[in-house]
């Protein structure tokens, strides 16, 4: 959600703040931002990139999580998401934070998805 946002955000407070000065340095046009009273085509242009990009990225990917989701490889183990990735993958926590149950642990370690495959 970070990226969606921020990225989002970056977009239109470009068409929102751009200077005109620094958009005729860098395309060689007469434009600006809104707030700079240079018309809102620079940020209708913006909010069609924000759109087209929203639609390029749930196109292609709503089809490949479902397919994940479908084949049941979409979430890790429950008791690997108990334990922490970290364990289960790296074989150690990669944070001192609190130490997850040690049962917990051996039991993640006897099962497949803890065995070391090296």
């Amino acid at each position: 959600p970070v990226h969606l946002f921020n990225g989002i955000w970056g977009c239109i407070a470009t068409g929102i703040f751009a200077s005109p000065r620094q958009v005729l340095m860098s395309y060689k046009v007469d434009g600006g931002g809104f707030l700079y009273g240079k018309g809102g085509s620079l940020l209708a242009c913006e909010i069609a990139g924000v759109l087209f990009i929203l639609a390029w990225t749930v196109g292609l990917m709503f089809p490949f999580f479902s397919l994940l989701k479908v084949l049941g490889m979409f979430r890790v183990d429950p008791m690997e998401e108990k334990v922490g990735l970290d364990i289960s993958h790296h074989k150690g926590g990669a944070y001192d934070l609190a130490e997850p149950n040690q049962d917990d642990i051996n039991e993640l370690i006897a099962s497949k998805h803890g065995s070391s495959t090296e």
